[in-house]
């Protein structure tokens, strides 16, 4: 009986002091630690919104950049951090969907090693082909890669990358024989896809001006609804190709063992902050949708991924560079 009254005692103390915790938090600047270079979408996207929550809880939220290893230099690096709140992590859809699958061996468990806190945008990726393509649509990009079977390439921005593994959809759905070319992010890509070097491409937003001004043709979009920043360019299910759908998503999540209240205050003020109409809209303006939500969304949308990509993964046999 005095050790069931003596651990009663133990849980009760440990919920106080979270509690307390919680109250004084954040009782010094937050970082925010993001696993990709400076001045990219997901950079801007982290930016703004670190802004406005520093204007709300009345703390600075610093953005520290840490690219490398698909994620796992920044992984590395909050993970010497205390789990009290005031490190976090934006990740993605690579760190924690496709990783799992793709790597025989990670640095970190994207389940046990973190505390979901929000999701916060996801964009689509558009069937992107040169200017001066026959292919004026889907369809015609099919009949041409058939008449040619090996000799069309698509280009992605890495091996495992989610504009890589729909390429891949896309392969299989269509049954089209067309090798793969993957570069180092979409600023290396683009060049070649322009110029005609590469047939067609996946690729972002970020595409969309290159698009308005006639230098890309967009065949279409990889979302199950029509992407507000072209809304012309119909969806894969419109052209034919149901289940061809893959957006990239981000979010942010705490070392494991954070206390709960304190994930519950971060929640609070990042979907609050996310859910302002000028951070919204400068997101939307770039081709995001926001999507933040409970930790629990975060936790299932990440289990369904991981799933879902493990398959397209396997299937391509890709392997990290």
């Amino acid at each position: 009986m005095k050790a069931i009254k003596l651990f009663g005692a133990l849980v009760s103390l440990a919920l106080y002091a979270a509690s307390v915790s919680a109250q004084g938090f954040p009782s010094r600047p937050i970082t925010l630690i993001v696993p990709f270079a400076a001045g990219g979408t997901s950079d801007q996207a982290a930016r703004i919104v670190a802004l406005k929550v520093a204007d709300q809880i009345g703390q600075p939220v610093v953005v520290e950049n840490r690219p490398g290893a698909n994620g796992q230099t920044a992984i590395a690096a909050l993970k010497q951090q205390p789990a009290d709140g005031h490190t976090l992590l934006w990740v993605s859809i690579g760190t924690h969907a496709i990783n799992a699958s793709l790597y025989p061996k990670l640095n970190y468990d994207p389940v046990k090693d973190f505390e979901p806190i929000t999701l916060t945008f996801a964009s689509t990726h558009f069937l992107l082909v040169p200017a001066n393509s026959p292919a004026k649509n889907v369809e015609e990009l099919v009949a041409l890669a058939k008449a040619r079977p090996g000799a069309m390439t698509f280009a992605s921005v890495g091996i495992g990358s989610g504009s890589h593994l729909v390429g891949e959809m896309f392969k299989a759905a269509a049954r089209i024989d067309v090798a793969h070319v993957p570069y180092k992010g979409s600023v290396s890509a683009l060049p070649d896809v322009v110029g005609g070097r590469v047939d067609f491409f996946f690729d972002g937003p970020t595409s969309a001006p290159m698009v308005k001004e006639g230098k890309l043709r967009a065949l279409a979009a990889t979302d199950t609804h029509r992407a507000p920043v072209l809304p012309n360019v119909p969806t894969m299910a419109e052209a034919g190709y149901p289940g061809v759908e893959l957006n990239a998503w981000f979010g942010i999540v705490a070392p494991a063992g954070t206390p709960k209240p304190v994930i519950a205050r971060l929640n609070t003020e990042f979907v609050r902050a996310f859910k302002d109409h000028a951070v919204e809209q400068r997101i939307n303006d770039f081709g995001g949708v926001v999507i933040a939500g409970t930790p629990a969304e975060m936790a299932a949308h990440m289990a369904r991924e991981t799933t879902r990509l493990a398959k397209v993964v396997k299937a391509s046999g890709a392997k990290p560079d």
